[in-house]
């Protein structure tokens, strides 16, 4: 909930995601006017404006009160029930036609939520989760070679990021939750490469919003975020820096195939 605590500088701080997420939910997941979406975890609506604007009826299902208000106040319209809950005890009608979950599906129950997923979608429906990965090992860059040091200072025992591997990468991991139970087919998995330009202040609003971040002490925090803006401003002031986007698709079962799962 560190994210609803300031969930200004969240809207301020993370980026939208790559159209190219949307044009693959479209050709493959049946995202077009008049689809049923189940949003889960919408924070303040980075995935719900371009769902929406591909006529869909979302029901975005968000746990932080602060991110769902700004949710509510920048995209409300007739083709938006929001409702203020954590996913796994959230009261949902059942037969959506696509289930997203974009930078969310950590954070609910592995336990649990496929097969609650499972249960909302609709047989041939189908069940989509990506997120974004600020710096790409195979791009290195001086920004980001230089922002390690100060990784090292405040937050000594980290990997390095040219030696890093995110989870969003763990393809087995997040096949083998998608698929548990049976309830969803094959996964198939997208990388997007993209890159982001980062200002001394974009930069700042963005890193506060990262959990190792907002959880170090009030000075801490600061410094790292003064030597972090500083550092954008040694390159000039914009930054252009590789990201990521992970995307993990997979269809629901029939139900009769489903039955006949272990």
């Amino acid at each position: 909930m560190s994210f609803n605590a300031d969930a200004l500088t969240y809207q301020r701080g993370r980026p939208r995601y790559p159209d190219v997420v949307f044009e693959l939910l479209a050709e493959r997941c049946g995202l077009r006017p008049g689809a049923r979406v189940l949003e889960i975890g919408a924070g303040t609506g980075l995935a719900t404006e371009p769902l929406l604007a591909a006529g869909a009826h979302v029901v975005a299902v968000e746990p932080g009160e602060n991110l769902a208000a700004i949710l509510a106040a920048e995209h409300a319209c007739d083709r938006l029930e929001i409702l203020v809950s954590d996913f796994e005890s959230a009261d949902l009608p059942g037969g959506f036609d696509l289930a997203v979950a974009a930078t969310a599906l950590h954070w609910v129950d592995p336990a649990t939520s496929t097969a609650k997923i499972a249960g909302l979608v609709r047989p041939g429906g189908w069940l989509a989760a990506w997120w974004n990965e600020f710096g790409d090992p195979k791009r290195p860059t001086l920004f980001r070679d230089r922002l390690d040091e100060v990784y090292h200072d405040l937050l000594p025992g980290g990997t390095g990021y040219r030696d890093s591997r995110s989870h969003i990468l763990d393809t087995d991991r997040w096949r083998g939750q998608l698929t548990a139970g049976g309830y969803f087919g094959d996964v198939s998995v997208e990388i997007i490469e993209w890159n982001q330009i980062l200002t001394a202040q974009s930069a700042r609003d963005q890193w506060s919003t990262f959990p190792n971040i907002a959880e170090l002490s009030p000075p801490d925090r600061e410094e790292f975020l003064t030597r972090l803006g500083s550092l954008v401003d040694e390159f000039g002031g914009r930054v252009e820096d590789p990201c990521l986007t992970a995307v993990y698709t997979a269809r629901r079962s029939a139900l009769e195939h489903r039955q006949h799962k272990p």
